[in-house]
């Protein structure tokens, strides 16, 4: 029993030995194969960094003019330093008219109209806007009606609504001034009466009103961007914005009203229809939303066809050819699986489809729609 006890002891001795030499042989080996660029286990990537290459090849289209004319609704052009600059963009991409929401107003907006409209005439479109500075004050609603009232005079074609209008612009006491507060109704009954077009962003992607955690579909935006997360009691909910902009469009039929951002609820695009079918002053627009429509192309395909008299063209991208080279080719190809981020941004992992719409349907989209809406001369 004492010999037999004493082999056990040296076999449990040897492998012991044995086991450690491995391991200190495999963590050795480990050191020399991975060496300081494998310092951090793959397995540990952060989502940011992730940026996957699809080795998918299929058709690739390059559509370099549109197939009529365009009118390019939604677009912001403060920034513009060289305008003939933009022009010739404007020229080479088959863009017939933008318009710029950055307008303003007071002498703002006199300089905006003076350096775009009035040296590019039917060129260049310039949106007004609202001053909310005083709105605690009793006489604000008429001073801003007067103030309206005088931007569209110098020659602006239409007022531009920021989404700051049910999330950020807030009374003193800290209570947000809704979007159907009645101080704005003499607004929208002026831009009825003097027949000028409201494009109203309300809201935002329905993702950013939900929890930033590991559900959150674009949470590599909201972890770079984290003011533009609305989740929280600081503010209403999505559905609950969209029902204040809705109730505007209804209680004032006779002004038209273009929802930016695909009415900002792309995601559902039944919903959206049901807007349309309830509201004849209501329109739409694409800018910066191919991405979402484009996840969606049967769904998106359908809708177009079906109001295709309600949905307008628009980058929200400052003019480059790359970004209108995009959206021709989201628009007008049926290429499969592509990545639209160069045109506005990374908006989620996933790629897209092109919509292959009809030429019908194109020339309302590029620029009937709009021509009627603002007032401008046919092709």
């Amino acid at each position: 029993m004492k010999i037999q006890a004493r082999r056990s002891i040296v076999l449990f001795v040897t492998l012991s030995i044995s086991a450690s030499i491995s391991a200190c042989a495999h963590k050795a080996g480990t050191k020399r194969t991975t060496g300081k660029t494998q310092a951090a286990d793959i397995r540990q990537l952060q989502l940011k960094h992730w940026q996957p290459r699809s080795q998918l090849k299929v058709k690739r289209t390059l559509v370099t003019k549109p197939a009529f004319p365009a009118v390019d609704v939604h677009n912001h052009l403060q920034s513009a330093k060289d305008v003939p600059a933009l022009i010739k963009v404007l020229d080479q991409m088959g863009v017939r008219a933008v318009v710029n929401l950055d307008g303003y107003w007071g002498q703002r907006l006199e300089k905006n109209l003076a350096r775009f409209d009035r040296k590019y005439p039917g060129r260049i479109l310039t949106f007004a806007q609202i001053d909310f500075e005083g709105i605690d004050k009793p006489n604000w609603a008429r001073n801003a009606e007067k103030q309206l009232r005088q931007s569209f005079q110098a020659g602006a074609k239409g007022l531009k609504l920021h989404k700051s209008l049910g999330l950020g612009i807030r009374y003193d006491g800290g209570r947000l001034m809704p979007i159907d507060d009645a101080k704005l109704d003499p607004i929208w009954r002026l831009c009825a009466e003097l027949k000028r077009p409201v494009v109203i962003h309300s809201a935002d992607p329905a993702a950013f009103f939900t929890p930033l955690d590991a559900k959150n579909e674009r949470w590599h935006e909201l972890n770079e961007n984290p003011s533009w997360l609305f989740f929280g009691k600081d503010y209403p909910s999505h559905s609950e914005l969209l029902k204040q902009r809705n109730r505007v469009i209804a209680k004032h039929p006779q002004t038209t009203f273009i929802g930016a951002h695909m009415g900002n609820h792309p995601e559902d695009l039944a919903q959206v229809g049901k807007w349309l079918d309830a509201y004849p002053n209501f329109h739409v627009d694409i800018d910066a939303r191919i991405n979402e429509l484009g996840r969606q192309p049967y769904t998106a395909r359908r809708f177009f066809l079906k109001y295709q008299n309600r949905i307008l063209f628009g980058t929200d991208a400052f003019p480059r050819a790359q970004v209108y080279q995009l959206y021709y080719r989201f628009l007008e190809t049926d290429d499969e699986y592509w990545d639209t981020a160069p045109a506005n941004g990374r908006q989620g992992f996933w790629a897209v489809y092109g919509l292959y719409l009809p030429k019908d349907v194109l020339e309302k989209l590029y620029f009937k729609n709009a021509a009627r809406i603002l007032g401008l001369a046919p092709q």
